[in-house]
């Protein structure tokens, strides 16, 4: 059994700047105080679409290893911040979809805490690095590959809020108050020295 404590392929902030590419002050707390909240669900549903494609491209097997956790990084990083600012969106439209997110996430709760990724009740994630770096990497292709449809229905929820963030700032009702200076959510306390993630 192989699991995904290997070799490296694309770091984590390669892949963060990337997701972020359409707004890069998004990708770090003190530029996301800087941003309205419709700029953030715009920025945020956009880098959950990017890395949802994005990990369904990984070949999951153990020389991918590192991919495979940096981009399971900044899934749970990108779809934490997603939640975050479609909560202080003031749109009924935003508020439904981020239910329907949350719902989907929540239904896939035991499939994610059996690789490393646990589920809050609020439906925020977090990645128990214990669990995941010993987890094979087939395991999590499961979920995660191509071959699931777990990251293609999560791309079409990003893309619908993304939809409507978009039409509610071109109509000019979109919540123009600026966020508050909430941080990205930690995702991982794993010590640098135990994964070189910036490889």
């Amino acid at each position: 059994m192989a699991s995904i404590l290997n070799t490296s392929i694309t770091s984590y902030d390669y892949l963060l700047r990337n997701c972020y590419s359409t707004n890069r002050n998004a990708r770090k707390s003190f530029g996301r105080a800087t941003l309205k909240t419709d700029e953030l669900v715009k920025a945020d549903s956009s880098a959950l679409k990017k890395i949802a494609a994005s990990l369904r491209d990984i070949e999951y097997d153990s020389k991918h290893g590192k991919s495979i956790y940096n981009g399971l990084k900044v899934f749970t990083e990108s779809y934490n911040n997603l939640i975050d600012s479609t909560d202080k969106a003031s749109s009924p439209q935003i508020e439904r979809a981020e239910k329907k997110l949350k719902k989907f996430v929540k239904e896939n709760k035991d499939e994610l805490e059996k690789i490393g990724i646990k589920v809050s009740s609020s439906g925020k994630l977090t990645i128990k690095d214990s669990t995941l770096l010993s987890t094979d990497a087939s395991k999590i292709g499961k979920i995660f590959s191509s071959s699931s449809n777990f990251t293609s229905t999560i791309a079409q929820h990003a893309t619908r809020i993304n939809r409507l963030a978009r039409t509610i700032q071109r109509s000019g009702s979109s919540n123009q108050s600026t966020a508050a200076a909430t941080p990205p959510v930690t995702t991982s306390v794993m010590t640098a020295n135990a994964i070189d993630y910036q490889a």
